[in-house]
């Protein structure tokens, strides 16, 4: 079916560009016709556009299979950029792939392992237990009796990845600045790295591997195992692991598996990944999931994955921080390193919204934050994006984004009840405490802190004399309400030295029972205890 020359890659190149024309002017022909028509029903025609364009596209996508699939599959969650008609029909294309010819996977497996199947495996179905965008899934058993599910990729099929992503590239400079200021050169980019790295299964059995350590000792999560002698950059050949697909709910009720556990295990199995791993399975839709009695999730497919970098992991800290402290200019500072905010945007008016959000989420009560949803968030995004033009969401967040929002998606599905982020809130909080090594750094930034400003309290305070000596302090006192003041401001400034050295001891204390100095700790713990207990005695005589 892929196989091509040269013409039918250009033809193929001219069928993606026309698809796209199609879409776009039909959209221009329609604002056209409104603004010579009346507009009182353009919002209900508008809709039915929307929705006949994204049938469209995705009767195309079958046809054509290759990058539209997975432009499909991959729009599906962009609610911040796609209508409700688009994201739903595209939906469809997640688990609804047709089958490739046979006759060119045989001719694959050979060109990849040396030899037909039937003689590699003991068996090996030539109908396909599961098709997708690059590529198909057999059943198969070794010569060991094992049996094995051999994931192949369709002939030639990076050469048609290829020649569409050159054609997307051209449709992006088709559309660029007419759907406000979206940046798709990001989304290309983004787009084309994961269909790219998708394209090697060699990476793919790694990433199965890396999961299967991450999960060590957890047996209510399985990752089959990779036989190497199998596999190749082109055929991947996993431990064959059954179970009922996710989605399929009164299937799991009628086998009598609790469906309101399958949501919070698979809550908390994506927090782990999320938060304490910062390595993620990016392609959660329902054909790669699946449910064991227990209950256990089986995961397949480690094609899409994200690791998610430590300067990111560092701002969303200082984000979190920032929040706490109310700080709005250190949490726009912080969306401005992690790419949130196009340049030239108005830094002022983002300040102003970061705060009335800060002071509308910040001391949110427990029962308000057990009834906050992913849906409760997007809708405010979607609202932040609607009224400032110079938001977008990053390379780094656009694959977590599609990621949790299908998982929202199936989550619901299991238990209307659930909330994924009431589940996700310990990993959270344990996020939030960063590393050892992060943990050392903020300790230490504070003892230096704290440092400078004893160290500046004597020049402060001479500074201040100073002024008062030259005649630039006007105070109206007596002699007497000057020596009590000055008195009472010595006894004040002792007491102040005194606890921040105590607060300095007992840091320092902390920091180095983490670097297990144990005699180092237990001196400055008492010295902190001994500063303590003066400064008490002291404000009891006072």
């Amino acid at each position: 079916m892929f196989l091509m020359d040269g013409v039918h890659y250009k033809k193929r190149f001219l069928k993606g560009i026309f698809v796209a024309f199609r879409i776009v002017s039909s959209y221009a022909l329609f604002n056209l016709w409104s603004f010579v028509t009346a507009g009182y029903k353009r919002e209900s025609r508008l809709k039915a556009l929307h929705r006949k364009n994204a049938v469209f596209f995705r009767e195309k996508a079958l046809d054509m299979k290759g990058i539209l699939i997975k432009a499909g599959q991959f729009m599906s969650s962009r609610v911040d950029i796609l209508p409700d008609e688009y994201t739903s029909e595209l939906s469809l294309l997640q688990d609804r792939v047709p089958p490739h010819d046979y006759k060119g996977i045989k001719n694959r497996i050979i060109e990849e392992l040396g030899a037909p199947p039937e003689e590699i495996f003991t068996r090996f179905n030539t109908e396909p237990i599961a098709a997708a965008s690059l590529g198909q899934v057999h059943e198969a058993i070794l010569k060991d009796g094992q049996k094995v599910a051999v994931k192949i990729q369709y002939p030639e099929i990076e050469k048609v990845i290829e020649t569409d992503i050159k054609a997307l590239k051209t449709i992006i400079k088709l559309i660029r600045g007419r759907f406000g200021r979206i940046n798709f050169d990001m989304l290309h980019e983004e787009f084309s790295r994961i269909l790219r790295a998708e394209l090697n299964y060699i990476e793919e059995g790694k990433n199965a591997e890396r999961f299967s350590r991450n999960f060590e000792g957890d047996e209510r999560v399985i990752f089959p195992k990779v036989y190497w002698e199998y596999t190749t950059k082109h055929v991947l050949t996993l431990e064959f692991v059954e179970g009922v697909k996710i989605t399929e709910c009164d299937t799991l009720r009628n086998s009598g598996i609790n469906t309101k556990e399958i949501a919070t295990l698979l809550g908390e199995v994506y927090s782990r990944m999320i938060y304490l791993h910062g390595f993620f399975h990016g392609d959660p839709h329902p054909g790669n999931i699946h449910v064991q009695p227990g209950p256990r999730l089986v995961f397949v497919d480690f094609g899409i994955v994200q690791v998610i970098p430590e300067r990111i992991k560092r701002e969303l800290r200082r984000f979190a921080n920032a929040i706490v402290e109310r700080d709005a200019e250190g949490a726009v500072d912080s969306l401005r390193s992690m790419g949130f905010i196009l340049e030239g945007a108005d830094y002022r008016s983002l300040v102003d919204l970061a705060q009335s959000l800060i002071d509308k989420y910040r001391d949110i009560t427990p029962i308000e934050l057990k009834e906050l949803t992913i849906d409760h968030i997007y809708k405010e995004i979607e609202n932040i994006i609607n009224i400032l033009d110079f938001i977008q969401i990053p390379n780094n967040f656009i694959l977590l984004g599609r990621t949790i929002g299908i998982l929202n998606g199936i989550s619901s599905g299991l238990n209307p009840e659930v909330n994924i982020i009431e589940i996700g809130t310990p990993f959270i909080k344990e996020f939030l405490k960063g590393s050892r090594k992060e943990q050392l750094e903020t300790i230490l930034k504070e003892l230096r802190d704290t440092s400078m400003k004893l160290w500046r309290i004597p020049s402060l305070m001479d500074e201040f004399f100073q002024h008062a000596n030259r005649g630039d302090l006007v105070v109206r006192m007596s002699h007497s309400d000057i020596e009590k003041t000055t008195e009472h401001f010595s006894f004040i400034t002792k007491i102040m030295m005194m606890v921040i050295l105590t607060v300095t001891m007992a840091v320092a204390a902390l920091f180095f029972e983490m670097i297990n100095q144990k005699v180092l700790a237990l001196v400055t713990a008492g010295s902190s205890v001994l500063l303590g207990l003066l400064s008490v005695i002291k404000l009891l005589r006072k």
